[in-house]
């Protein structure tokens, strides 16, 4: 049972791209952050975050309204 486990979660993004790939390949970059965002965890796997991650690290981000208290 261990042994099906481990094959089974060994394989889980195998395929990322690195955060430093992200921030060298734009185009590469916004199409996945944008294929993430339609998910309802953006952040689920490693391939996401280093997209994510490295969409905010170039300066693309969107504000938040500002709070009127």
């Amino acid at each position: 049972m261990g042994l099906l486990a481990a094959v089974l979660l060994s394989g889980c993004d195998e395929g990322a791209q690195s955060l430093e790939w992200y921030k060298a390949h734009d185009k590469e970059r916004n199409t996945k952050v944008e294929e993430c965002k339609k998910t309802s965890n953006p952040r689920g796997t490693e391939d996401c975050r280093n997209a994510i991650d490295a969409s905010v690290r170039a300066g693309n981000f969107t504000h938040s309204k500002n709070q009127e208290w």
